[in-house]
């Protein structure tokens, strides 16, 4: 990559906050109008960085269209500019839970899948306006300096049992997963969860409120269980962790698995090569390509074979892994979400 490309990128390798990166991304937006120019905008951090190496520059070294890079996925950022019909974004990564408010808005153009193949990917990752670039799991963590192999937490009612399995534990501070494992904690099958039963959730977390340590970000619970302020919590990126050599263990079993889809905005300027992008990154080759930088699922199965077997085995892409876990249901949270997210502030301040 050249000129703003090659400064972004190293700002996003260096970067310690989305907020830091964010603060390039004026300069960057007003340079990207040109034809072979794809303004894409994501999350940051690592995983953006990953992104960079396994998609955008290949993509640019093939068809010699730049990826611009920018942060901050923001549904209400994203209507301002449809409704302005100044859309400044090409292509947007945004998770499942957003898809259904950004399609019910009219924020999304209809994918083309006469450029995209579509035909391998996980059907169930697979919509008219949006498709599953990764998967992402969100498992039960435990410390393995707390827990040994043989005698470790393993399913959420385990995790709920304070007698069988004592020490503090984390949580995610939000109704969207949280609610889904009290309910499998209080007895409802993985496969009977929606439409949820939120009572009956809230009552389940009731019984270990007072012994839980909430966190927000997901790079929290890192250092929590490294210190040992916790020894067990849900976690999306435990997995890299351990990879690390960090001491930790996971369970797949009751997991939350979600995907990150790629989309295109409603009035993108250069929805065509964001089509294109779209087909490139789903190839296995790339998707593989991710799974070095960040321990995401590929989406198109035959990736897996080209990812590193000791990776590979840990993923949520594994069937055996994808088995023992239950699809996060965007369709539900879409429409749910805010009113939840109230409901939940009020319970937690209660």
């Amino acid at each position: 990559m050249v000129g703003n490309v090659i400064s972004r990128r190293k700002f996003v390798r260096v970067a310690t906050s989305l907020g830091a990166v964010g603060l390039a991304a004026p300069a960057i937006l007003r340079s990207a109008r040109a034809a072979n120019e794809l303004v894409f905008v994501g999350f940051g951090g690592e995983y953006q960085a990953g992104q960079t190496k396994a998609f955008f520059e290949p993509f640019e070294k093939a068809t010699g269209i730049k990826v611009v890079q920018t942060t901050g996925v923001d549904l209400a950022k994203l209507r301002a500019m449809v409704q302005s019909g100044n859309v400044e974004w090409d292509l947007v990564s945004i998770p499942d839970r957003l898809r259904y408010t950004a399609v019910q808005d009219g924020l999304l153009m209809p994918l083309d899948y006469g450029v995209i193949d579509a035909k391998k990917i996980m059907p169930e990752l697979v919509t008219p306006h949006a498709i599953g670039g990764v998967t992402i799991p969100m498992l039960l963590t435990y410390s393995t300096k707390a827990y040994s192999a043989d005698k470790a937490p393993r399913t959420w009612p385990e995790f709920w049992s304070l007698d069988r399995f004592p020490g503090q534990r984390g949580m995610y501070n939000g109704p969207v997963y949280t609610l889904e494992f009290a309910l499998i904690a209080d007895g409802v099958p993985k496969d009977k969860l929606y439409p949820l039963d939120v009572d009956r959730a809230f009552r389940s977390l009731d019984k270990i409120k007072s012994k839980l340590i909430w966190w927000s970000q997901m790079s929290q619970p890192g250092p929590m269980l490294k210190s040992g302020e916790i020894v067990l919590t849900p976690w999306v990126r435990s997995i890299a962790h351990m990879l690390a050599g960090e001491p930790l263990g996971i369970s797949y079993e009751g997991a939350a698995l979600t995907f990150e889809a790629w989309t295109v905005p409603k009035g993108a300027k250069n929805a065509a090569a964001a089509m294109r992008f779209i087909e490139f990154a789903l190839q296995p080759r790339q998707q593989a390509e991710l799974t070095k930088y960040i321990a995401y699922g590929p989406t198109n199965p035959e990736a897996m074979p080209l990812v590193d077997p000791k990776v590979a085995a840990l993923l949520s892409s594994q069937p055996a892994n994808k088995e023992k876990g239950f699809l996060l249901d965007g369709n539900y949270w879409g429409p749910n979400l805010e009113k939840l997210t109230e409901r939940w502030n009020l319970w937690r301040l209660g």
